[in-house]
């Protein structure tokens, strides 16, 4: 997904796959990093990208958009209308992901990547909006992590016993895809890794799910000290 001004030519693009081969095989295939938590992928390959862009010169810092990220006047909802489409496109998309894993009985379906990418591929073909459809897509990384992980914090293997609701599972991947978006909507305001940076959208998932998982974490030890 990275553009032109990073990868202009073949060799370019083998030096990013090799880099990006490089931090999966560090990062998750040997230390197996944050397993269960979407968007860790991306983040390996942000990385990857990132390197290949100081390397080449490449700054990540662009243009900014000119309208703010808050609104400091007037009526109707504080933030941008950017802002607002990557918060509700990211809580669908992870919304939808999960909800395909969890009440598909096809292996296929429930299967994290494969969820991610039938969710994608119907954003692109059915929503007419760049902005809407890279946040769905983004979204669907959220929605790849696992519940127990993201709800609770339980590392794989001491999930908790019984199923999360249906309700439970909307308001957790709702939220992270919420605040995946939020993030996401701030670096396009700011101009931070636009025009195209490979593994952006899985970075900012990423960062949205440890960002709800400590704000639930901080919830949780509130209401355990006030009983």
């Amino acid at each position: 997904m990275s553009g032109a001004h990073l990868a202009p030519d073949v060799s370019s693009a083998m030096v990013l796959a090799m880099l990006t081969s490089l931090s999966y095989e560090v990062l998750i295939h040997a230390k197996n990093l944050s397993l269960g938590i979407g968007g860790r992928l991306g983040a390996t390959a942000f990385l990857a990208t990132s390197a290949l862009a100081r390397y080449r010169g490449v700054a990540s810092v662009g243009r900014k958009v000119r309208r703010a990220v808050w609104k400091t006047g007037g009526t109707g909802f504080p933030l941008s209308p950017i802002v607002m489409t990557m918060m509700a496109f990211h809580a669908l998309g992870a919304m939808a992901t999960i909800f395909l894993r969890e009440a598909s009985d096809e292996s296929g379906a429930a299967d994290p990547v494969r969820a991610s990418s039938v969710v994608g591929l119907l954003g692109a073909l059915f929503v007419k909006d760049p902005t809407s459809v890279l946040a769905l897509y983004g979204g669907s990384f959220v929605g790849m992590s696992l519940p127990s992980r993201l709800m609770y914090g339980s590392a794989p293997g001491n999930a908790r016993s019984g199923s999360p609701t249906a309700l439970a599972l909307a308001a957790a991947f709702g939220g992270a895809g919420a605040i995946a978006g939020l993030i996401h909507g701030i670096t396009i305001h700011q101009g931070y890794w636009n025009g195209g940076w490979g593994g952006k959208a899985g970075l900012c998932a990423f960062a949205g799910c440890w960002v709800y998982r400590g704000l639930a974490s901080a919830m949780d030890a509130v209401k355990s000290r006030a009983r």
